[in-house]
């Protein structure tokens, strides 16, 4: 009863502060595509938190967090362009959708080989889309990773540890020949902590850590980290616009060609705002980790465990990328991107995540009528 009390206020809460942000903005320009907003977003976040996640039996916990970061990014956008707010809405619309399938797929998924096989195909198709058809331009890494940790998962839960990091490093390879650099490191240290976690012994982790050392090697001695364009100052004049309420930069916000929206939202409602909206990838990963260790199938905890690894290692080289220590100006903080397929691939895993909670409370559940039958 307090665990649903202390997530019923904070869901509360949420929705108090995402009408604040679009309603005051709706004040201030007068705009009726703001008016909309205010009353919308709200609204779609109280139907997936309530009506929806009863519904599909899902974490409320993930779902409260993940509604605001998504509702976060299409403020960020309210202040300089409504019309784009609007289209960020929709985005997060159909990726809350996607969310959905996420939830109810896992519940049915079993670590077969055949699951293994299907989702290994097509996670590495999506990164080879490029090579077979040169003219597409869409970002899919972030779609194909959450298709690759399932066969990871499947594979280590079934047939060992050797077939799943075979997957792995097929993937990691892809992801450097596609020039991925970002996401390739990211992908490597999630592969190299699930297998520590799921199997720890020395024969697996040796080899696996001089296999993904050698790649990282020869690819960053092709492709030194110079030639990779750090746009950090565009933060530093984003902040020094000045506080809630200033005008937006119209020149800034043309310069961000990266698909991130935390400059945005950092412009708009100053660093502090920011960065207590980025400090939610931190219970968003203890609620994952929690998950994980709940699971009762270990291709559930791998999973579960991936998936968290996946968004908050990404949420971490976001933040040091946008500082200035990491190199890298592709990275965007997870739920906070205009990117559709990247904001698909992102509420996919958080749908995960969302689906072994509700597979988890139901076996509890099962677990205590059992024991009441007993008795």
């Amino acid at each position: 009863m307090k665990k649903s009390a202390g997530r019923f206020r904070f869901f509360a809460a949420s929705l108090l502060l995402a009408a604040l942000v679009f309603v005051v903005p709706a004040l201030r320009e007068g705009n009726a595509t703001l008016y909309l907003l205010a009353a919308a977003v709200p609204c779609a976040m109280l139907l997936f938190g309530t009506a929806f996640a009863r519904m599909f039996s899902l974490d409320r916990m993930t779902i409260s967090l993940v509604l605001w970061l998504s509702a976060a990014g299409v403020a960020a956008l309210a202040w300089a362009d409504p019309d784009s707010a609007l289209a960020q809405a929709l985005r997060c619309g159909a990726g809350m959708a996607v969310l959905l399938v996420g939830g109810v797929l896992i519940r049915s998924l079993s670590p077969s080989l055949l699951t293994s096989s299907c989702t290994a195909f097509l996670g590495l198709l999506l990164l080879a889309a490029k090579l077979i058809s040169p003219a597409l331009t869409l970002p899919l890494a972030e779609v194909a990773l959450p298709f690759l940790l399932i066969a990871f998962a499947a594979l280590f839960s079934r047939q060992g540890p050797v077939p799943a990091l075979a997957v792995g490093f097929a993937g990691l390879a892809f992801l450097l020949i596609r020039g991925y650099m970002a996401e390739a490191a990211i992908w490597a240290i999630t592969v190299l902590l699930l297998a520590f976690a799921a199997d720890g012994r020395l024969v697996v982790l040796l080899p696996a850590l001089a296999i993904t050392g050698a790649i990282l090697y020869v690819t960053f001695t092709l492709f030194p980290l110079s030639s990779f364009r750090q746009d950090s100052e565009m933060l530093n004049t984003l902040v020094s616009a000045g506080a809630v309420g200033v005008d937006p930069l119209p020149e800034a916000f043309a310069a961000l060609k990266t698909g991130s929206l935390f400059p945005l939202l950092t412009g708009s409602f100053g660093l502090i705002f920011a960065s207590l909206t980025a400090l939610l990838f931190l219970p968003l990963t203890l609620r994952g980790t929690a998950v994980a260790a709940c699971a009762r199938l270990r291709f559930h905890g791998i999973l579960s465990m991936g998936a968290s690894l996946l968004l908050s290692l990404r949420a971490l080289a976001s933040l040091l990328a946008v500082f200035g220590f990491l190199p890298f100006d592709s990275l965007h903080l997870p739920f906070l991107t205009d990117s559709l397929p990247a904001l698909c691939g992102e509420l996919f895993l958080a749908g995960l995540l969302c689906g072994i909670a509700g597979r988890n409370d139901a076996d509890l559940a099962e677990d205590a009528h059992l024991a009441m039958l007993a008795r």
